[in-house]
């Protein structure tokens, strides 16, 4: 039975998504694209992607041979999507291209439920990824790095190894963090930042070296 995959969010992250699943060995193989579920029908007025709005992912009943992948940006906002789905035993997959194959994952890489990975992200070994993280192009992520539930690293970081992201934490692009730093629960790190120590939960840091703004 093919499965019939949905994506959930059209924004611009739900249309990248979208071109690197078309991209994917399995696409029209083992499942097809069915569409995308939004709460905003208008979303993609006057944008032809070549894909519809199909419906909305806080009402949709899935079935037997639907899949999900969440293409959420921020991550309370992934969660919001994408928990309606998950409490009505609808599956997440995750999406392997020619760019974002095992080929780029080391030894005893944990991926979570519903991640998602850009294309040339290079995990280095034992590295876990908890549920519906997202990472995005060109990030490396050092040994024995742990990212946490629905965590959003922004493309071109650098991950220490033993660095580890908290849950709902949000990293800009060209950050880079150090080994063993901590990035609290539901901390921001800035675009370019340089983290050389821990960030506490809720916080949001900026610069080289990256300090406390609010």
């Amino acid at each position: 039975m093919m499965k019939q995959v949905y994506i959930i969010g059209a924004g611009g992250w739900g249309r990248e998504v979208l071109v690197q699943m078309r991209d994917a060995p399995a696409c029209d193989q083992d499942w097809c694209i069915a569409g995308f579920l939004d709460t905003r029908a208008s979303m993609l007025d006057g944008i032809d992607c070549g894909l519809p709005i199909v419906g909305d992912p806080l009402t949709h009943e899935p079935q037997p041979d639907h899949a999900f992948v969440c293409a959420v940006g921020l991550p309370k906002a992934r969660e919001q999507y994408a928990r309606p789905i998950l409490e009505k035993g609808g599956e997440f997959i995750h999406i392997r291209t020619p760019y974002n194959t095992e080929g780029y994952l080391s030894a005893r890489v944990h991926l979570g439920t519903g991640c998602f990975w850009a294309a040339r992200v290079q995990f280095s070994p034992d590295v876990h990824v908890g549920d519906f993280a997202n990472i995005h192009s060109g990030t490396i992520i050092g040994h024995d790095v742990r990212i946490g539930r629905y965590a959003q690293i922004g493309a071109m970081t650098f991950v220490g190894g033993g660095a580890q992201i908290g849950d709902y934490a949000i990293v800009y692009p060209h950050a880079t963090i150090v080994p063993n730093v901590r990035i609290g629960e539901g901390a921001t790190v800035g675009a370019g930042a340089v983290v050389i120590k821990d960030v506490p939960p809720g916080k949001t840091v900026f610069g080289n070296p990256a300090k406390v703004i609010f």
